[in-house]
C-alpha cells in the first residue's frame, strides 16, 4: 500500500494516525453533545468538516492536515467560553469529561496537524509521547471528576429561599422577587451541563454542576439586578427585583 504523499512510513505515519484519532474523538465529542444535550449548529458544521477531513486523510496528508488544523483552532476559539468554565467544576461529571475530551482532542490534533504539514521526520516517539500524556491526563482527570460528582453535597431548599430551576439550557423563572437585606437563592440544575447563577453588580457567582443543586446567600439593596448563566448568557438570564 502506498504511503500518503509527503510522509515517510517511519515517522509521518505515526503523526497521521495521531491526527486521525484526534479527529475521530472530536467527532464523537460532537455526537455525544448532540444526543445528550441538543443539536448545536456550529458544532455540527465542525463535525461535517472533521468527517470530510478524515475521509480526505485516507488519500492525502498535507491538504487535510491544513483543513483540520484550521478547524481545530477555530473550534477551540469558539467553544472556549462554553467548555473551559465546565472544567473548573469537576463535579459536573459527564459534562466535565465530554468537554475535557473535546479540548484534549483539539489540542492533540493541532500538534499532529502541524507535524504532518511540516513533514517532520524521526519524531515518531514524540507522537507516541503526546498520545500517552493526553491519555493519562484524560484518565486521571476523568477519575477525579467521577469522584467529585459522587461526593458532591447537593444543597436543599430552605424556607424563605428564592427558588430557580435551570432546564433545557434556560432558566424557567426569568423574574425573581425578594426583600432587601439578606437573600438566599436555591438553584436546581436539571440539565446535563454546568450552569452558573451570576449577578455582577452584587459579586454573586454560584457554580451549579450538571444535574445538581446549589444555594447561595448574599446581601442586596432595593433595586433591579440582572442574573445570568455565564457560559450561556444569551439564553439564560433574568431580573431579580429587590423590594
Amino acid at each position: 500500500m502506498a504511503t500518503p504523499e509527503g510522509v515517510t512510513p517511519a515517522a509521518g505515519t505515526t503523526w497521521v494516525k495521531l491526527l486521525r484519532w484526534a479527529t475521530i474523538v472530536s467527532i464523537v465529542h460532537v455526537a455525544v453533545i448532540t444526543i445528550v444535550v441538543e443539536p448545536i449548529p456550529p458544532l455540527l458544521v465542525f463535525a461535517a468538516i472533521w468527517i470530510g477531513g478524515l475521509v480526505w486523510l485516507g488519500r492525502a496528508t498535507k491538504g487535510p492536515a491544513i483543513l483540520l488544523l484550521v478547524s481545530f483552532v477555530a473550534f477551540l476559539g469558539l467553544s472556549a467560553p462554553f467548555s473551559i468554565p465546565s472544567l473548573v467544576v469537576p463535579a459536573s461529571g459527564g459534562d466535565f469529561i465530554v468537554n475535557l475530551a473535546g479540548i484534549l482532542a483539539a489540542l492533540v490534533g493541532i500538534v499532529a496537524a502541524v507535524a504532518v504539514i511540516r513533514g517532520l521526520l524521526d519524531t515518531a516517539p514524540a507522537a507516541r509521547s503526546l498520545a500517552t500524556v493526553a491519555g493519562a491526563v484524560f484518565v486521571l482527570a476523568s477519575a477525579y471528576s467521577v469522584y467529585a460528582t459522587a461526593t458532591y453535597d447537593n444543597a436543599a431548599a430552605q424556607e424563605g429561599d428564592v427558588e430557580l430551576v435551570a432546564k433545557d439550557v434556560k432558566f424557567e423563572q426569568t423574574s425573581l422577587q425578594a426583600s432587601g437585606g439578606e437573600i438566599s437563592v436555591f438553584v436546581d440544575n436539571e440539565d446535563p451541563t454546568f450552569h452558573t447563577f451570576t449577578i455582577e453588580e452584587l459579586d454573586v457567582d454560584l457554580d451549579i454542576p450538571a444535574s445538581k443543586s446549589a444555594r447561595i446567600t448574599f446581601e442586596a439593596e432595593p433595586g433591579e439586578y440582572e442574573f445570568f448563566c455565564e457560559p450561556h448568557k444569551e439564553d439564560m438570564k433574568g431580573t431579580l427585583t429587590v423590594d
